[in-house]
């Protein structure tokens, strides 16, 4: 199942359609990672906010992230960013009038515009990192926006349980585990497309990427940013259909 991601623009363009496809299940129902971690999240969220500040949320999808802050009750300015046009018209509708909060249709994997440039005190990135295949200039402008002793916030999925996701059998899971170790040791990116996890059952229709990116690759990226880990967390969820364990990182400059 697992594979070498060797011909990048066929991926991205996979990906695109499968997320139009994913909005409207991502819209009306609830989300396997969002439920696992709210809690977790909304408490990190009351301890790091502050009022007045600036949140950038790099690929937003439904807005989650918004809603939890809005349930704070920290009044912040927010621009959501996807590269899903279907999700950008969806929040741009639902919160007009709304002057704090905007929505930009961005491909991150390109620049996103020196308008951004040093101006946010938090940047988010929830679960989305590792659907891109070039990480290094999606991870470039999720630096380059943060003001000086702004916060770079990851979250993600341990990628050992990103595999168990695709693997029926251990037999499954050892092939690949040693798939992933050859495809990492040629200096290579491993990826796989995977059934959305519906919380109790794998969806038989609907896929999305992921890409296995390590905690080292992220690790490794912020620091040639100079970036330090200022909080690392794990939220760890193996009574599920499919277990999970969700990775808390939070990077400083």
């Amino acid at each position: 199942m697992i594979k070498m991601l060797d011909d990048k623009k066929k991926f991205k363009n996979e990906n695109h359609e499968n997320w139009l496809s994913n909005t409207g299940y991502w819209l009306s129902s609830p989300l396997r990672q969002v439920e696992d971690t709210k809690e977790f999240l909304k408490k990190k969220l009351g301890e790091i906010l502050f009022e007045g500040c600036t949140v950038y949320d790099m690929c937003c999808g439904s807005g989650w992230l918004l809603d939890f802050i809005i349930e704070s009750g920290v009044r912040v300015k927010y621009v959501g960013f996807d590269f899903n046009e279907r999700f950008i018209s969806y929040l741009t509708d639902k919160f007009s009038g709304q002057p704090d909060y905007s929505f930009v249709l961005a491909d991150l994997e390109n620049p996103i515009g020196e308008t951004y440039s040093a101006t946010a005190d938090f940047s988010f990135n929830n679960f989305s990192f590792f659907e891109i295949a070039n990480l290094a200039p999606a991870f470039d402008n999720a630096v380059k926006i943060l003001k000086p002793g702004g916060s770079l916030i990851i979250t993600t999925i341990d990628v050992s349980y990103l595999i168990v996701a695709i693997s029926n059998t251990y037999e499954d899971f050892k092939n690949n585990l040693v798939m992933y170790e050859q495809v990492k040791a040629k200096g290579e990116i491993p990826y796989f497309f995977q059934p959305i996890d519906l919380g109790n059952a794998a969806s038989e229709q609907l896929k999305y990427a992921s890409v296995l990116y390590s905690l080292a690759d992220y690790f490794k990226l912020a620091k040639s940013k100079g970036l330090i880990l200022k909080e690392y967390d794990e939220i760890i969820c193996m009574s599920r259909f499919i277990p999970k364990v969700y990775q808390y990182l939070e990077f400083s400059n």
